[in-house]
């Protein structure tokens, strides 16, 4: 039993955020969408315009936006950029937030395929997974 599974009940829908370096967590998103169709429960963030202080008050707003305390898979690109950094300073209380750095597109796709039905606690490692196997050099 877990969170996200309690007492083998169907998994809680995670909410999708993506915080982003100008427009690619806008693109990312609409390439998702071209290839799985329309998505819900996903906002995005880019952090033009913003501060690193107000990038993590607006990633904090983007959070309490999500009903139902449910929770929230938060992707950024940079670990070392300022939405990685922003998302690591963002207070969300007790809220469960969980960040993945390096987003790339497999790594969304796999959520968007996989977060109606795996627990958040199985479907982190695959999201790894995934977006490293995304990445070869030949």
């Amino acid at each position: 039993m877990t969170p996200n599974d309690p007492a083998g009940a169907a998994p809680v829908r995670p909410a999708g955020l993506l915080v982003t370096h100008r427009a690619l967590g806008q693109e990312l998103l609409r390439t998702v969408e071209a290839i799985l169709g329309a998505q819900t429960d996903v906002h995005v963030l880019s952090n033009d315009g913003y501060s690193g202080e107000a990038l993590s008050r607006a990633i904090e707003e983007r959070v309490r936006q999500v009903p139902g305390g449910r929770p929230v898979v938060m992707f950024t690109d940079l670990a070392a950029g300022s939405c990685g950094i922003a998302s690591r300073r963002a207070d969300h209380g007790d809220r469960a937030v969980r960040k993945v750095t390096g987003v790339n597109l497999p790594m969304l796709l796999e959520f968007f395929h996989y977060r109606d039905t795996l627990p958040l606690d199985e479907l982190l490692p695959r999201l790894e997974a995934k977006g490293k196997a995304g990445i070869t050099v030949t």
